[in-house]
C-alpha cells in the first residue's frame, strides 16, 4: 500500500493532529494489533502519527519516518513518539503499585511519589477516584465499574495533573485515544 510513488498524492505540506498507540487497551500478555504505514508500507507500527492534508480528503496513518518527511518536521514527531514510549513505561510503573485497601472506609489508597492517590466506592456501587483534589467519575464517558478501570483513570488523572503533564497527554476523540 506503498504511496510515495503513487501520483496524486502529495508528498509535504501534511500536519500532524496526533498520535494514536494501538497498544493502549491491550493487557499484559494480549497481541497488539499493528498497522501498516499508509505511505511506505513498512509494517508492524505500533504509535500511529495521524496526518491531514488540504488536498487530501482523509487522514493518512503513518510511522514517524513518514510523517517526519511528510511533515518537513525532523524534530517534533520522533518527541512525540518517545514521549508517548516514555508514558507507556510510566503506566505500567503506576500500575504495577501495590493499593492499600482501608478496611473502615473500603477506600484504596497510594502513595505514588509522594503523593496521595485515593479510590472510593460509591453507595451505587461504581467507583471513584480523587487526586489533587480533583475527581473522576467516568472512563470514556462511562461510570469506572471495577477497581482495574479505576487505576487506569488514576494513572491517567496522576499522568495530567503530576510534572509529566507538560508530555504527551491523551484525548478521547472518536472512540480512539489520541495523543499530542
Amino acid at each position: 500500500m506503498a504511496r510515495w510513488d503513487k501520483a496524486g498524492i502529495p508528498h509535504k505540506g501534511w500536519t500532524e493532529i496526533g498520535m494514536e498507540d494501538l497498544g493502549e487497551e491491550t493487557e499484559p500478555g494480549e497481541d497488539i494489533q499493528y498497522e501498516q504505514c499508509e505511505m511506505c508500507g513498512n509494517e508492524k507500527i505500533r504509535y500511529i502519527h495521524i496526518l491531514t492534508h488540504p488536498d487530501v480528503p482523509h487522514e493518512m496513518r503513518v510511522g514517524c519516518v513518514c510523517a517526519e518527511k511528510m511533515t518537513v518536521d525532523y524534530e517534533n514527531p520522533d518527541a512525540r513518539e518517545r514521549d508517548l514510549r516514555n508514558r507507556v513505561n510510566r503506566k505500567k510503573n503506576f500500575m504495577k503499585q501495590e493499593w492499600r485497601r482501608k478496611p473502615d472506609t473500603g477506600n484504596y489508597t497510594l502513595r505514588y511519589k509522594g503523593d496521595q492517590i485515593t479510590i472510593v466506592r460509591s453507595r451505587y456501587g461504581s467507583w471513584g477516584v480523587v487526586y489533587m483534589g480533583e475527581w473522576r467519575w467516568d472512563y470514556h464517558g462511562k461510570k469506572i465499574t471495577d477497581l482495574n478501570t479505576a487505576k487506569l483513570v488514576a494513572f491517567n488523572l496522576f499522568d495530567d495533573l503530576h510534572e509529566s503533564r507538560s508530555k504527551a497527554q491523551p484525548y478521547w476523540d472518536n472512540g480512539r485515544w489520541l495523543y499530542y
